[in-house]
């Protein structure tokens, strides 16, 4: 018979087996921090502009993908263009590719969600169509009124959900996504 060998656990290269990890910042809190004069705006901290720049080439990215460009074509352009690091350019084109493929499965799931709440919208339109007709027979105007009002904003619900469920569908059928924000602007 054969002896099995034990495993034994291959060293990391240091002789005590510690590590040791040293922090750092990023860009130090006593200015004056280096401020690139191409990429910074003014007095703009140099954080600041490299979250811009990473928002941007997201953005940019995320049009391209749609276009049809390739991940390592989008990474050599996107670092000429905005200015940042090879690893940040491919960390912004897999976050908008993430993006894309978020959207395709809740566009799956709203259009779902969507057709419960359009047959739930036409139940109740059917509900309300019969509390207007007993209205009607006992010859209550007040409740006639009501009863119209209550008709009236449910086939808009029910056209409104319609209009939605249709829309999903056809973004559905041609392969594509709803429009995406990627933020706004704060109203401070």
């Amino acid at each position: 018979m054969k002896k099995r060998k034990k495993n034994k656990k291959k060293s990391s290269g240091f002789e005590s087996g510690i590590g040791y990890t040293v922090c750092g910042e990023f860009f130090p809190e006593i200015y004056p921090a280096f401020r690139s004069k191409k990429w910074s705006r003014g007095e703009e901290d140099p954080l600041d502009t490299e979250m811009r720049l990473f928002c941007s080439c997201e953005r940019w990215a995320f049009n391209r993908l749609l276009e049809g460009y390739s991940r390592e074509e989008l990474k050599k352009q996107g670092q000429e263009i905005f200015g940042i690091n090879s690893r940040f350019c491919d960390n912004a084109v897999l976050k908008a590719k993430a993006v894309i493929e978020s959207q395709r499965e809740l566009l799956t799931l709203e259009a779902a969600e969507t057709e419960t709440k359009l047959a739930r919208a036409k139940k109740r339109l059917g509900w309300a169509e019969k509390d207007l007709e007993k209205a009607i027979e006992k010859n209550d105007p007040a409740k006639i009124e009501k009863a119209k009002r209550a008709v009236h904003g449910r086939r808009a619900r029910v056209k409104k959900l319609a209009d939605k469920l249709e829309e999903l569908k056809a973004y559905r059928d041609n392969g594509t996504i709803p429009k995406v924000v990627f933020g706004g602007r704060s109203f401070c």
